[in-house]
């Protein structure tokens, strides 16, 4: 056992940077150092990463895909939640991404766990949308459909590089909205772009806070090299930080977190998240920032850092 270690590639592993080294239980530094060796040699950025449900990158992009499939029944449309996400710096929206990955894949793992209401940190609902799509065959751009002369198709009809968003998916979608009792409204950018990114953020927080990252900026790499994160916002954490502030971050979480768990208390259909609880590591973060210990901190050091560090230390924060 002390000789296994995981490796964690992404598709097209030709092509993309990000290598995610995964340490296990009983994974010796002599292994540890020889995987990551292993990634230098072959011009990957390697991270090491904690064995989680989904490791770094996807576990961090749950909740962001959850909430664009949330937010479509909301009111929102797909056309805005894309467009939100590449305004902002994303190489592609969130609904196309699931068009290009295949929409089957967590869809085939809950069939075959026998739970299709099945929720863990790499998956979550709501599923209604994605799971019609998938019983009738329509992954994404790897399913064509001759019938309608059609390369791909999933949440977007793809012909070639040119992609239109399916019909029949905008009726499913007031279908949902039917069954479950939800009124269409009209969704703000602004609101798009907080629910997407900052359950991200948080997630972020709290995989540092159980030792699955080692600092903040690896998440950063992962995110950057793996995951099309615009690279002028520095990665996830640093955004976190240095554009969102972390005091707007914690408070816009709790805002939001009372939202989700009024809707899915009010509403049967609606499957509970918790991805908007703030981590107790932000939660931290912002309380020393209030107690003015920042000022104690080296230069440079993330707050993040400087707070993690401490907390896996043991000792005070009047330590800093």
């Amino acid at each position: 056992p002390s000789r296994c270690m995981g490796t964690h590639f992404f598709s097209p592993a030709h092509i993309m940077q990000l290598l995610e080294n995964v340490r296990a239980s009983k994974s010796s530094e002599r292994t540890i150092a020889t995987g990551m060796a292993m990634g230098k040699l072959i011009s990957k950025k390697a991270l090491l990463v904690g064995n989680c449900d989904g490791f770094v990158g996807n576990r961090m992009l749950a909740p962001y895909a959850s909430e664009a499939r949330q937010l479509l029944e909301e009111g929102a449309s797909i056309e805005q939640v894309d467009r939100v996400a590449e305004s902002f710096g994303m190489a592609m929206g969130p609904m196309a991404l699931g068009d290009l990955v295949g929409l089957d894949i967590f869809w085939k793992q809950r069939k075959a766990a026998g739970d299709m209401q099945k929720q863990t940190k790499t998956y979550m609902g709501p599923y209604e949308l994605t799971d019609w799509l998938c019983e009738q065959g329509r992954f994404g751009q790897k399913t064509p459909d001759a019938s309608i002369n059609a390369s791909g198709r999933g949440i977007f009809i793809h012909r070639g590089r040119v992609k239109h968003v399916d019909p029949e998916v905008l009726d499913k979608i007031k279908e949902i909205r039917k069954t479950k009792g939800v009124t269409a409204r009209h969704v703000s950018d602004s609101e798009i772009e907080e629910r997407l990114f900052f359950p991200l953020l948080n997630e972020g927080f709290r995989i540092l806070d159980e030792g699955h990252a080692t600092r903040s900026s690896d998440i950063d790499v992962v995110y950057i090299f793996g995951y099309g994160f615009p690279a002028a916002k520095g990665g996830p954490m640093f955004y976190a930080e240095n554009y969102v502030g972390l005091p707007k971050l914690l408070h816009r979480l709790k805002v939001h977190a009372a939202q989700a768990k009024q809707r899915y208390t009010m509403n049967k259909h609606c499957l509970p998240v918790d991805y908007f609880e703030p981590s107790p590591l932000l939660i931290d973060c912002v309380q020393v920032d209030e107690t003015g210990l920042t000022t104690k901190m080296l230069a440079g050091v993330p707050r993040v850092d400087a707070v993690l560090q401490v907390r896996r230390s043991g000792t005070a924060y009047s330590h800093l």
